[in-house]
């Protein structure tokens, strides 16, 4: 098995990948207790109080979304998404690395289109305004092309690091992590 820090090319991606997910993870742990708080803060004006505010929903699910899709970065890191590699783990591993790429290929293609997209729908949402906030939706929306910049960062920088290993035994579906 190949160690990560055999290649300093590797080691160097690596870096700029965990530079990426540090900048990354910093938002959604404050987006997540900002969600329990407001959420908590819903509960307590509702069933304490007795006197519900409208907006905790809204807002939680605004938090939500803006933490999920951030998430969706870090898990692109570690290849923490759902893929069914039960079958292209038995293949030979020429074959095994080529369906990695392809793969890569067709979600670096999705991101982009995911990305294009997200502004064109965050900039026609700027008109709009979320009836119990007064947030206008370009706000809440923006998270889908900036998080889909940040997967596509993240899994080229994956893509970068199976190309250097490409020689290697070292299976395309295993994170560099499990290499320590």
């Amino acid at each position: 098995m190949v160690k990560k820090e055999e290649n300093p090319i590797v080691l160097r991606i690596e870096k700029v990948a965990s530079f990426v997910e540090k900048i990354t993870i910093v938002p959604c742990v404050v987006l997540g207790g900002a969600m329990v708080a407001v959420v908590m803060s819903g509960v307590f004006a509702r069933y304490v109080a007795r006197n519900p505010m409208p907006w905790t929903e809204e807002v939680a699910r605004f938090l939500m979304n803006w933490m999920a899709l951030l998430g969706a970065s870090i898990a692109t890191r570690y290849r923490g998404h759902l893929g069914l590699l039960y079958f292209v783990q038995k293949f030979p591993m020429p074959l095994q690395r080529l369906s990695k790429l392809f793969m890569d290929v067709l979600i670096m293609v999705f991101l982009y289109s995911l990305t294009t997209e997200g502004f064109k729908m965050a900039a026609a949402a700027k008109g709009q305004i979320e009836p119990t906030t007064g947030i206008t939706m370009n706000y809440v929306l923006i998270c889908v092309p900036l998080c889909g910049i940040l997967m596509f960062i993240q899994l080229g920088l994956q893509m970068i690091i199976d190309l250097f290993l490409w020689g290697t035994s070292r299976s395309p579906f295993q994170a560099l992590r499990d290499l320590s």
